[in-house]
């Protein structure tokens, strides 16, 4: 799979003298799968979803935290066209790092990650927010980034600290999401690396050694939803970024995700996204053509 993967540059978010940006962004289809040249820590606020990162397609709802290094190739996208997605992006430059270095514990997880060798199997780290204790850092934060008050560099400067210590305090408790082993984990892999195939429920389950119906349950236990709603959903998220980056009839498209009746993938195409694949290819060229203007 071809993915088009747009690089966004730290310059364009940055005031030249202060090394850290927050937004509030609703998420949408309209933003390809992206790197960038900052580091980022991103925070789902309300809604649910799916944070599609690298190759893998992860179920995300409010209290989900990531850390995003350079390079790291990602999009956050709602369930569907009409669910609402809410995520707070707060980055910074990498120069800033020398200043943090004394906050952050030489023996973490995070240390590693941002400032040494991780585990090769580690390209992000993903924290769950128990008891909104992130959240309320993240909207003082976001407050005085559009307020700009007087010295509000200072207090930002002091929130990410906050944030970043708070980091290492949840992984000692156990909210560092490690990284996928159980049997779901591995169902999802397959999945996403064979779904334009003709998986059936039973395939999958069998793969696992566990009966069809316990397979369901867990699976929806795991993901938030049933096995064919996964499926659905990153056939159509592959079928987007076909439409967006290749020239490709939409019924070659539909094709290639996995769908060989065109009736039930336009159907099933609008009811995920709110519009037709061609009116959505026709938005993300409009969108294009508006980028490129900047």
């Amino acid at each position: 799979m071809n993915w088009r993967v747009i690089e966004l540059n730290g310059d364009r978010f940055f005031n030249p003298e202060f090394d850290i940006f927050i937004n509030r962004e609703v998420e949408s289809f309209s933003l390809s799968q992206h790197t960038h040249d900052f580091i980022e820590i991103s925070y789902v606020e309300e809604g649910s979803g799916y944070h599609y990162i690298e190759d893998q397609m992860i179920p995300i709802k409010r209290g989900d935290l990531f850390v995003i290094p350079i390079g790291t190739s990602h999009v956050f996208r709602p369930s569907s066209r009409d669910k609402q997605l809410v995520i707070y992006n707060c980055i910074f430059r990498t120069r800033l790092l020398e200043q943090l270095k004394s906050v952050v514990c030489e023996s973490s997880m995070l240390h590693s990650f941002l400032y040494g060798s991780p585990p090769f199997t580690v390209k992000w780290l993903q924290y769950q927010d128990k008891f909104d204790k992130f959240l309320s850092i993240m909207h003082g934060m976001y407050r005085e980034f559009l307020k700009k008050g007087p010295r509000y560099e200072y207090l930002m400067m002091g929130q990410l600290i906050q944030v970043l210590a708070m980091l290492q305090r949840y992984e000692c408790d156990g909210s560092l999401v490690s990284t996928p082993t159980n049997n779901m984990d591995d169902a999802i892999q397959y999945i996403n690396d064979h779904f334009a195939a003709n998986l059936t429920v039973q395939q999958v389950a069998e793969r696992s050694f566990i009966s069809p119906s316990h397979f369901q349950r867990l699976f929806k236990k795991t993901s938030g939803v049933t096995f064919m709603q996964y499926l659905q959903n990153i056939r159509v998220q592959r079928c987007c970024e076909l439409l967006k980056s290749t020239e490709i009839s939409i019924q070659e498209a539909a094709n290639q995700v996995g769908y060989q009746d065109m009736k039930f993938f336009h159907a099933l195409f609008r009811k995920k996204t709110g519009i037709t694949p061609r009116e959505y290819r026709r938005s993300t060229q409009d969108m294009d053509m508006k980028l490129a203007s900047i």
